[in-house]
This record gives structure tokens, C-alpha cells and sequence, in this order.
């Protein structure tokens, strides 16, 4: 769980620093990645709309924002309750 709190907080740092390159432009690479990472995780939210049992407007914000790590966070919930 160390490791996925790492990796949270590394795709937080790289989404503000992305916003932040919005208002004090930085440099236009950042712009570019700001779109692939939208577009990415908003693709990949509708390529898994079948997991998210619930609360589907949460899940799209952190799926946006974490991308697969959600996902994986979901699917290993998921099989922890199945298990008890």
C-alpha cells in the first residue's frame, strides 16, 4: 500500500504541475501532456464503465485523476469483500 500512496501522490504532483502550467505557462510540452492524460483516462473510463457499480460520477474523477490505479483499487476491493 506504501508503493500505490507513492504513485498517488507522484500523479497528483504531475496533474497540479500540468494546471499550474496553464496559468504561468512553463512550457508548451506540459500543455500537451495535460491533453493526452485527459483524454487518456477519460477513454479508459468509458473502455471500464461496467466495473463502477456505484457511484459513477466519482469514480469518472478518479479515474480521471488516477487512471488505472483506480481501477486496480476497485477490482482488489472487489475481491477482498468476495473473499470475507
Amino acid at each position: 500500500m506504501k508503493k500505490i500512496k507513492l504513485i498517488r501522490s507522484a500523479l497528483v504532483l504531475v496533474w497540479l504541475v500540468c494546471l499550474l502550467n496553464l496559468v504561468v505557462p512553463i512550457s508548451s510540452l506540459l500543455d500537451y501532456l495535460l491533453a493526452f492524460l485527459i483524454i487518456a483516462h477519460v477513454l479508459e473510463f468509458f473502455v471500464f464503465f461496467k466495473k463502477f457499480e456505484t457511484n459513477k460520477a466519482k469514480n469518472f474523477f478518479m479515474v480521471l485523476v488516477f487512471g488505472y490505479l483506480h481501477i486496480q483499487q476497485l477490482d482488489y476491493e472487489k475481491r477482498k469483500n468476495l473473499n470475507n
